[in-house]
């Protein structure tokens, strides 16, 4: 062989060589991307049903889903209201509990085997398991959204994606309402309008579950656009559901995530 020759093989030989290995980065590029930090996983998956902005604002309260195919599901977690206003969803592992205004100024609350009713915005999870997290201080509510994006970021959740919580214990002071569409104008537009309408009470020390969604982007679709987080109450005896317009979270009560 030639030496001319000899010198391109032997070049052909190194350019086959580079293109069977690992790419070799100059000094000072980024480090290759095995070496960077993996992005947190989705959380459960998140269905949402219908928006707050088309029930506030267009009057739009239609059922969007029906809500006997969901009891009795194990893992399935939600919350919304029934199809024309008439009351709330909380949907607690398969357990569905519905409250409706009592026509006397109080709600009527408590769990459902067999329901034909419908929801006109409704949020569900299937969570097959969750992870606790102890909470070692008390919450004001004003830092509710802080605290759990903040939660659940440490406990390996992607908190750029929706996700599914849930409380127990006590609170210092807990606020809620039912919705009473049927008290409602034909003109009502926005949160403050439909509030004026509701049921409303407050439980303050007694033992309760709560259960809630947080999102940083579905403003106006299941969160109002002042908060990332949306959530309900369950009290046992006396039997209590409904929409959390406030709570002050006491020491000691635990907090649920999605296990990743």
């Amino acid at each position: 062989m030639t030496p001319v020759k000899n010198l391109l093989c032997c070049f052909c030989f190194a350019l086959s060589a580079c293109s069977k290995g690992a790419p070799i980065a100059p000094a000072g590029d980024p480090a290759p991307a095995e070496h960077a930090l993996p992005t947190p996983p989705p959380s459960a998956s998140v269905t949402v049903h219908g928006a707050l902005r088309e029930i506030m604002h267009m009057g739009k309260t239609e059922r969007q889903v029906d809500l006997q195919p969901l009891v009795g599901q194990a893992g399935a977690f939600g919350l919304g209201a029934l199809e024309g206003l008439s009351g709330e969803v909380t949907l607690w592992d398969g357990q569905l509990w519905i409250s409706k205004p009592d026509g006397q100024g109080g709600a009527t609350a408590g769990p459902q085997n067999e329901t034909t009713a419908g929801a006109t915005l409704l949020v569900t999870a299937t969570v097959p398991k969750w992870q606790e997290r102890p909470i070692l201080q008390a919450v004001p509510f004003e830092e509710l959204d802080a605290f759990l994006r903040d939660e659940a970021s440490a406990a390996g959740l992607n908190v750029d994606e929706p996700f599914p919580f849930r409380m127990e214990g006590s609170f210092t002071r807990l606020d809620w309402h039912v919705i009473n569409g049927s008290k409602l104008p034909t003109d009502a537009h926005g949160h403050e309008a439909h509030m004026k309408t509701a049921v409303r009470g407050s439980l303050e020390g007694a033992d309760v579950q709560i259960l809630g969604f947080y999102s940083s982007s579905h403003h106006g679709v299941f969160t109002h656009h002042d908060t990332n987080s949306h959530a309900h109450v369950i009290q046992q005896a006396p039997a209590v559901t409904g929409h959390v317009d406030h709570m002050d979270i006491r020491e000691g009560t635990r907090l649920f995530l999605p296990v990743p």
